[in-house]
């Protein structure tokens, strides 16, 4: 992986929350962190619930800020600049897979798999293209007509990995995408990331609390007490 391309890196970042108005109760989530990711690389991070991976996943994605350090995208500094260039370079550049599918519950799979495609400005028969192209990769196909609630876990779960991919980002951050399903749909799921990695050569930071699945990517970290340690 050394040779490829750094796509995103972060510098000394640390973020900390004030539980009430006095800054003694200041709490610190990030303490420091110096992290990068290379073009067609995937990278699991492990740790215990509440170390802070699912803040450093938004700060990397631009959803939200640290306290203080810097972020880089493709060299450029994302502090830089106004909201709708962060947004417009998030939705060009990086897909999002949460515990929560978050699809949208009046629309079937293939209008899920569309939205952010239309909203990027392309026109409907590519979109649907795309999405027919996107929901056949991760198995979907058969299901494009149904609407999340005639779906499984598992089945919303792929749905909504087709759409992270929608954009074609070079970057995709996966906040336990397997969280709320149960073992063998997980494992079916982690099976298609890996995959999709390989075909579609973009890059997965995905938090995650499987070790056996953490163990097959090209690196692991561990989050603990606000820091990023490499295992």
């Amino acid at each position: 992986m050394g040779m490829n391309k750094i796509i995103l890196n972060c510098k000394e970042i640390y973020k900390s929350y004030y539980i009430d108005e006095k800054e003694s109760s200041r709490l610190e989530v990030l303490k420091g962190i110096d992290f990068e990711i290379s073009e067609e690389e995937i990278v699991t991070i492990v740790g215990a619930s509440g170390s802070g991976k699912s803040t450093l996943l938004h700060i990397l994605g631009g959803l939200d800020n640290p306290t203080s350090g810097k972020v880089f995208w493709h060299d450029k500094d994302i502090s830089l600049f106004n909201d709708e260039t962060v947004a417009k370079r998030r939705s060009e550049n990086i897909g999002f897979i949460f515990q929560f599918h978050h699809l949208l519950p009046e629309f079937t799979s293939i209008e899920n798999v569309m939205i952010p495609l239309m909203i990027a400005g392309v026109n409907k028969t590519d979109a649907r293209t795309r999405a027919v192209e996107l929901l056949s990769k991760v198995g979907m196909l058969p299901r494009e007509e149904h609407k999340p609630t005639e779906l499984s876990g598992g089945e919303q779960q792929r749905v909504a990995v087709a759409r992270a991919l929608a954009n074609q980002p070079k970057l995709v951050l996966a906040d336990e995408p397997t969280g709320n399903l149960d073992s063998a749909s997980g494992e079916q799921l982690h099976e298609l990331l890996l995959e999709l990695n390989k075909t579609e050569k973009q890059s997965f930071v995905i938090v995650t609390h499987n070790d056996r699945f953490a163990k097959r990517s090209d690196r692991n970290f561990v989050m603990t007490d606000g820091k990023l340690l490499q295992i």
